[in-house]
């Protein structure tokens, strides 16, 4: 894969194509100068409305090399109210050409889908309360996440974790997925889905759980069956030993023609492949072991060590992606609340995610993000302008 540095393109030249929600005589603060001060001081660390101010008041003569800031910069009320007028889908649209514009991705490239919540997006009361009594459910995201390239690709809002489902239309619109694997949790296991995801030339790997019984049975049954058992393919992990437990996983695989008649197997777009993994765990603490099977189906053909390897890739979304989010970015406790603020205050931690890590210097976020709140040379490396 090429030098993640020269994937995204100049984020300036991307920012005027967000249209401006505002009345033009009401305009004080051009919106491309608000969008660049708003990214600009994410990678800089900093969270806040008021942060975000004090960033770009000590940044002012570093700001005005790139755009001209002739009011100087706006309140935090102003980014607030803004941020709550700006177009979410628009904004997304825009992330999505500003990341893909120089991306070209291998055949093979794995493209995990997830969603997450972003709890303090709205209150305890709010999302207790009923809609139509004046509730909101929190922000609820899902994003397309590529380990290859370690980049968010997509990020689309859905209204819950139920409506999930909604957002892959919008993800594959968004992506050129052809020769790619698309890796999702159970939620997305759905004929109507892999048909989708089949049309656009890609594999999938879903897991499979209780929302698919039937399914779920016959594979089962599958795996138990000693008629099988020449016809299985096992690759068994290394054990390894991390966070106080050692752990040891066996994937076994096997063509989805072997599944028995009443499985439905041809409803099921290119499926080719069901799998098994076993996870077998002991605390060290206490010397407790668990062992847990989980399923999967995919339209890969291919043996049992790849598919591992795809399983287990899959985890980069919640590792690589969301932890970081909460971690590194607060995105958990964001608790902008208005109109589109969060939905798009999100997508702009998805941009400086993206910009910090692709730059190449070898360093944690949180260490890259102090150097940009430091070093002027160094944020505009990282914002490539």
């Amino acid at each position: 894969m090429e030098n993640l540095s020269k994937l995204l393109p100049n984020l300036k030249d991307h920012l005027s194509k967000v249209p401006d929600p505002r009345e033009p005589y009401k305009i004080k603060y051009y919106l491309t100068e608000i969008l660049f001060l708003v990214v600009s001081g994410v990678t800089s660390d900093c969270r806040e409305w008021q942060e975000l101010v004090d960033f770009g008041e000590d940044k002012l003569d570093w700001l005005r090399q790139y755009y001209p800031y002739a009011s100087g910069i706006p309140s935090h009320d102003t980014l607030n109210r803004v941020f709550s007028l700006l177009d979410k889908k628009a904004f997304g649209d825009m992330f999505v050409d500003w990341v893909t514009a120089g991306l070209t991705l291998e055949a093979g490239s794995q493209i995990a889908v997830d969603g997450k919540y972003s709890r303090s997006s709205a209150t305890k009361l709010e999302q207790q309360t009923p809609r139509d009594e004046g509730g909101k459910k929190a922000l609820h995201l899902v994003s397309a996440w590529c380990n290859d390239v370690a980049l968010c690709l997509s990020s689309r809002e859905v209204s819950a974790k139920s409506n999930e489902l909604s957002a892959i239309p919008l993800i594959l619109n968004d992506l050129e997925v052809s020769g790619c694997v698309m890796s999702m949790d159970a939620i997305f296991c759905q004929k109507e889905v892999a048909r989708q995801i089949v049309e656009r030339e890609a594999d999938y790997l879903i897991g499979l759980k209780l929302n698919q019984e039937t399914l779920l049975t016959a594979v089962e049954t599958a795996f138990g069956s000693v008629e099988n058992e020449d016809s299985i393919q096992t690759f068994s992990t290394e054990i390894e030993v991390d966070h106080g437990r050692i752990e040891q996983r066996k994937c076994r695989a096997m063509k989805a023609t072997l599944l028995p008649d009443w499985a439905n197997v041809n409803q099921w777009a290119k499926l080719a492949m069901v799998v098994e993994v076993q996870s077998s765990r002991i605390i060290m603490a206490n010397s407790n072991q668990t062992m847990e099977r989980r399923y999967y189906i995919t339209s890969l053909d291919v043996d049992a060590q790849k598919l591992q390897h795809y399983i287990r890739g899959h985890w980069g979304i919640e590792n690589k992606l969301h932890w970081t989010l909460d971690v590194h970015f607060g995105e958990d406790s964001n608790r902008k609340r208005v109109g589109n603020a969060a939905a798009n205050f999100s997508l702009v931690l998805r941009f400086a995610l993206n910009l910090l890590k692709k730059h190449p210097e070898k360093a944690s976020i949180s260490r890259k993000m102090k150097k940009c709140s430091r070093d002027d040379l160094y944020r505009q490396a990282v914002l490539s302008i």
